[in-house]
């Protein structure tokens, strides 16, 4: 069953020296449990794209359709709702532990320490951004961003800091929590590597979606 489907979306963006186009008439649906891989150089409209599907930004033109409803504006109640977010960086708040910097997406807190114990995260729950690996907090990201159950998950550039052992369970760890929690995940990366591990991939080209 669709999740999510876009329909002949293009986007374009106004500056000093005139107008580009980043995206047109892109198509894309993304199925309940599916895991997408988007690769691409800097600048091809990944981000936006993302930004797209995370609600955080709206299309020119074209369709946004989640769980079979039209989306009309940018939707913060999806982002709140149903969506996860994992950023290149990791934005934990440095003045809080990182019980309380999860908390800030959920106020259970059974659910808290669930995930926390999930991702082998639980002895350093009192502990603070700084004292941690950037291996840790990445999984406090994936943690954070999983935390409520979301339906869908949008990673950008994950692991772009991370080592190569870092970096992989990273993503196997995305993937895992996608089956254990039945969430569609779409995951932007430059690191190839990654791409088999996805059930489809696809790049950006000529401002438009091409499947690999």
């Amino acid at each position: 069953m669709k999740l999510l489907e876009l329909k002949k979306v293009s986007k374009a963006y106004t500056s000093n020296i005139g107008e580009f186009k980043i995206l047109d008439d892109v198509n894309l649906s993304l199925q309940n449990k599916e895991n997408i891989f988007l690769f691409g150089p800097s600048g091809c409209g990944k981000s936006t794209l993302l930004n797209i599907l995370a609600g955080l930004d709206y299309p020119d033109n074209g369709e946004i359709y989640f769980q079979n409803k039209i989306i009309k504006k940018k939707s913060l109640e999806l982002v709140q709702k149903d969506l996860g977010i994992i950023f290149q960086d990791h934005y934990l708040i440095s003045e809080l532990n990182i019980f309380d910097n999860i908390k800030l997406k959920s106020n259970s807190h059974e659910e808290i320490k669930a995930i926390l114990k999930y991702f082998e995260l639980f002895d350093l729950k009192n502990k603070f951004p700084n004292q941690l690996s950037n291996g840790q907090k990445q999984r406090v990201c994936v943690a954070r961003a999983l935390v409520s159950k979301p339906k869908m998950l949008i990673a950008d550039e994950p692991t772009s800091y991370l080592d190569r052992e870092n970096a992989d369970l990273v993503i196997n760890l995305i993937l895992m929590a996608s089956k254990k929690f039945d969430i569609s995940t779409v995951v932007a990366s430059h690191d190839m590597s990654f791409q088999s591990k996805f059930d489809k991939s696809y790049t950006i080209d000529n401002k438009n979606l091409i499947l690999c």
